[in-house]
C-alpha cells in the first residue's frame, strides 16, 4: 500500500479515506466532501480535457423545418470501476444522465438539454477553461450553442453555420456523413 495520505486520512487522488490507526480503507467521495480536499470544478475541468467530449450530431428528421435536426452534447466516459467519477459529475452539474456505452464498455455520463448546456455546463467551462486543444473544441461548442440559442439554426445559413463549425472539432474524421452531404440535402 505505500505510504499513507496527508490529508486527514483522505488520499487526495484516489479520495479513498484510510483508518488512521491501520492500512484499512473505504470508498468514500461526495463532491461535498472532496471540496474539502481539493477544488472541484478545477478538478472536473481538468478531467474533462483528457476524458471528455464536446459534440454535435446530425440526423436526418422529416418533422425538422430544414429536414434535418442538430443535436450537441457533453460527455465523459469511465470504466465501471472508477464510476464515482462520473457520480460527482452528474452531482456537480445537477443534470445530464448516466447510462451504459456498450460499444466501449464504460460508463458515459451525457447532457443534451440545451438549457442544461446553456446554464450549467459552458459557463462552467467558461469560467475554468481547458489546458489543452480541447479548449478550441468548447470554443466551438459554445458557438454552436449559441446559434441554437437564438434559433438561428433554423435558417439554411444558420444551419450550414453550424455543420461547417462542428466539422472543425474533435478531428471529424469519424462522421459518416460529409459536410457537403448535409448541406445539399437541406430543405
Amino acid at each position: 500500500m505505500g505510504s499513507r495520505p496527508a490529508f486527514g486520512g483522505i488520499d487526495p487522488v484516489t479520495t479513498e479515506v484510510f483508518n488512521q490507526n491501520s492500512f484499512e480503507f473505504s470508498s468514500y467521495y461526495t463532491p461535498t466532501s472532496l471540496t474539502r480536499v481539493r477544488n472541484i470544478a478545477e478538478y472536473i475541468s481538468g478531467y474533462i480535457d483528457g476524458e471528455g467530449c464536446f459534440s454535435v450530431t446530425f440526423n436526418k428528421k422529416s418533422a425538422a423545418l430544414l429536414g434535418w435536426e442538430s443535436r450537441p452534447s457533453f460527455s465523459v466516459s469511465q470504466n465501471e470501476g472508477r464510476r464515482q467519477v462520473i457520480d460527482i459529475m452528474k452531482e456537480y452539474f445537477q443534470c445530464g444522465y448516466i447510462r451504459r456505452d456498450y460499444s466501449d464498455k464504460t460508463l458515459k455520463f451525457e447532457v443534451r438539454n440545451h438549457e442544461d448546456l446553456m446554464q450549467k455546463i459552458i459557463p462552467h467551462f467558461e469560467k475554468f477553461p481547458f489546458l489543452s486543444d480541447k479548449q478550441k473544441d468548447f470554443m466551438l461548442f459554445n458557438e454552436i450553442c449559441n446559434i441554437i440559442d437564438k434559433n438561428i439554426h433554423l435558417t439554411k445559413k444558420g444551419f450550414t453555420g453550424i455543420v461547417k463549425l462542428a466539422y472543425q472539432m474533435n478531428g471529424s474524421e469519424k462522421r459518416k456523413r460529409t459536410t457537403e452531404e448535409i448541406i445539399g440535402a437541406l430543405s
